[in-house]
């Protein structure tokens, strides 16, 4: 089948005025976060967590409230298909909290490398108009980088909590891994910087660099929130405006109609509360915080892995139109 250039979803992305004004929005929200985080001053991580529980709870969330309509837009051709595919999301989401319970390191290296791929093939869609993988994997590893080497013990302290192990354990590794994975990092820079093929305009590298060193500089849960929320979610969203997926309005605000976004969100919310619940009946952790940092990055982890398959292939099946 021939790829019509023209309907690339990167390339119309890439040309959205949404996400030129989006972007122009990221640079200024990313130089405050910038200021802010060297300002502010030390902040337990639960002073965080109930600073970001709504903005994540509510708007980050709510960024995966469309999973359904993406799931019946592909088996659009398929009368059995939409029951088909639905199951097959729960069952990864499933299967993922199987591996949680079973191997929770392995399931946090998962978790990671995914989020790390999802993220990064989100921003290129909007920055680059062609395939480019040093793009895409350094945004998507800014997220999970910059906590690490801005603020290593609090990241370790997350890191244990989710896989129940001692902080300095984790600690120990994040000191030294950091550093390294860092020099990566700017190797997959300069690549990209002085690399003859798709090279990015300014714009492009100013909001790595920023978004970089405003992740550095926030700590860890207002880090993520911001990153989650600002940047990643509102790129989602406008991926769905640019398509029309669920109204034929392109605005942004005219795009997502309350009652097709709300039950997914709400029934993500409610089965964390319950999960939150369950954890603490059965087995409580030294205190309720941990546990509900664990339930809720957890609770993205499992919906994240079914998420980011079923954006991928929507977004192939665009391709090809």
């Amino acid at each position: 089948m021939v790829i019509n250039d023209t309907a690339n979803t990167e390339n119309v992305l890439y040309r959205s005025s949404g996400g030129r004004r989006h972007q122009f929005i990221i640079l200024m929200i990313a130089s405050l976060a910038l200021i802010v985080g060297f300002m502010l001053p030390v902040l337990s991580i639960e002073q965080q967590f109930w600073i970001v529980l709504l903005p994540i709870g509510v708007f980050g969330l709510s960024h995966g409230g469309a999973d359904p309509m993406i799931l019946k837009q592909l088996t659009a051709t398929s009368p059995t298909g939409l029951f088909v595919v639905l199951c097959a999301y729960l069952m990864a989401s499933l299967a993922f909290v199987a591996l949680i319970w079973v191997l929770p390191v392995l399931a946090l290296l998962v978790f990671l490398g995914l989020s790390i791929w999802h993220f990064g093939y989100t921003d290129e869609a909007f920055l680059s108009s062609a395939k480019n993988p040093p793009l895409r994997w350094l945004f998507g590893s800014t997220p999970i980088l910059g906590p690490m080497l801005g603020h290593p013990q609090q990241t370790s302290e997350l890191f244990a909590w989710l896989i129940k192990n001692e902080s300095q354990v984790v600690l120990d590794i994040v000191v030294w891994l950091g550093p390294c994975l860092a020099v990566v990092w700017l190797f997959g820079f300069g690549c990209l910087l002085f690399g003859r093929l798709n090279r990015p305009g300014p714009r492009v590298l100013v909001e790595l660099c920023l978004v970089g060193a405003a992740l550095i500089a926030l700590p860890p849960l207002l880090g993520f929130a911001f990153y989650f929320c600002a940047i990643h979610s509102v790129r989602h969203f406008l991926s769905i405006a640019e398509h029309r997926l669920l109204s034929n309005q392109k605005s942004l605000f005219q795009a997502f109609p309350v009652r097709k976004i709300l039950p997914a969100t709400l029934g993500a919310i409610a089965m964390a509360c319950v999960a939150w619940g369950v954890i603490v009946l059965i087995g409580p952790a030294t205190s309720l915080m941990a546990d509900a940092v664990r339930v809720m990055f957890w609770a993205l982890a499992a919906l994240t892995l079914p998420h980011a398959i079923i954006v991928r292939l929507w977004w192939n099946q665009r391709l090809v139109e």
